[in-house]
């Protein structure tokens, strides 16, 4: 009688093959949340979302650079006591731009004091400005104390990091 060849596996072999297995795995998981931080490159560059619509501000902007409370130099954002828009239309003629002093991008939304956004824009360089925006939706004549414009500021390199910001609180005049 002829003897059977072949591997035996007791209960102790399979127990080591299934714990190799599962080390195997764990390390690849390791490796593969790890990958980017051990053997990644750097970040990828972001472009700058820009809009067309921006044009060369040729209104009146600040004399001099504008000064953070330390001294150092800090973003220019204009302030408006009122904007005064036409009643149920959504194109609008405004006067709304980013200094040229700046050393960031724009991206200025409009908001009732509900906090209703009805306008944003996308990025806007230094120097640039609006004469023209189409709100999201019209707004209905009247006055609207506290409504907010509001400004996120993005440095120009290649991360597009988010900066300081600004809320200015101002009257929308709408007839």
């Amino acid at each position: 009688m002829a003897k059977k060849q072949g591997i035996v596996l007791t209960k102790q072999k399979l127990a080591v093959i299934v714990i190799i297995v599962l080390l195997l795995v764990a390390g690849g998981v390791i490796v593969g949340l790890n990958w980017n931080n051990w053997f990644g490159s750097e970040q990828p560059v972001r472009q700058p979302d820009l809009d067309g619509n921006a044009v060369d501000w040729l209104g009146e902007q600040p004399d001099s650079e504008p000064q953070a409370g330390d001294g150092q130099a800090g973003i220019a954002i204009p302030g408006y006591k009122s904007i005064s828009l036409k009643a149920d239309q959504a194109q609008q003629n405004v006067n709304l731009y980013n200094p040229e002093v700046n050393g960031c991008y724009f991206v200025m939304s409009l908001l009732l004091p509900d906090g209703t956004e009805i306008w944003k824009f996308k990025m806007i360089a230094p120097g640039k400005g609006l004469y023209e925006i189409t709100l999201s939706q019209t707004v209905s004549a009247g006055t609207y104390e506290n409504s907010i414009l509001k400004y996120e500021c993005y440095k120009m390199d290649d991360s597009l990091t988010l900066l300081n910001g600004s809320e200015v609180k101002l009257t929308l005049e709408v007839g």
